[in-house]
């Protein structure tokens, strides 16, 4: 299976979101990785995460949203729906090791019937260290890139770290622990 260096995650955007001041932010960033990476001859990808799953209203024009992005150079590679994240709840939870956590998320689940932002989100770093399958990757560059990555980039606002570190420990307490090193965060 081809594996780019880096599957790299930028400008994260809820569907009741518009561009703005953080996604600027995130693509500051974003140009001072890819400066290292072809530096050092590394191979990346780019990929828009949308998270439509948990917004109670749907705002975003994503096309509009995408054409800020070409417009600053950062078109990506590839995009993918957070829902889709949810379709795959029992593949992660079959590779749970630690029965607290198991039972603790299968309860959570059984009250709420979605799933919390951490298990979203250890789901999608596994999809992009290539260990769960991914389904319905829109494929949005002409380049023959791979989607896998053997490491993963995530550049979000901090914010977010409360739900990236639970999401850390979750893969923590399954049979994916050993990739925990090759999860990379740099946050603004």
């Amino acid at each position: 299976m081809e594996k780019v260096d880096y599957n790299i995650e930028y400008a994260h955007i809820y569907a009741d979101e518009v561009f703005q001041q953080e996604h600027i932010d995130s693509l500051n960033v974003l140009e001072l990785i890819l400066r290292i990476l072809k530096n050092d001859n590394k191979s990346y990808n780019l990929n828009i995460l949308i998270d439509e799953y948990h917004p109670e209203t749907k705002s975003l024009d994503i096309d509009d949203f995408l054409s800020k992005l070409k417009f600053r150079g950062y078109t990506p590679d590839h995009l993918y729906l957070e829902s889709e994240l949810h379709k795959d709840v029992n593949l992660l939870l079959e590779n749970l090791t630690n029965e607290k956590c198991l039972r603790d998320y299968e309860r959570y689940f059984q009250r709420t019937g979605k799933s919390p932002c951490s298990f979203l989100v250890a789901n999608w770093y596994l999809k992009r260290l290539g260990v769960l399958p991914v389904g319905n990757l829109k494929k949005l560059s002409n380049e023959e890139k791979p989607f896998l990555g053997n490491k993963i980039i995530n550049i979000l606002d901090r914010k977010y770290k409360p739900n990236e570190d639970k999401a850390l420990e979750l893969i923590k307490n399954s049979k994916f622990e050993h990739l925990l090193d090759n999860i990379i965060y740099y946050y603004y």
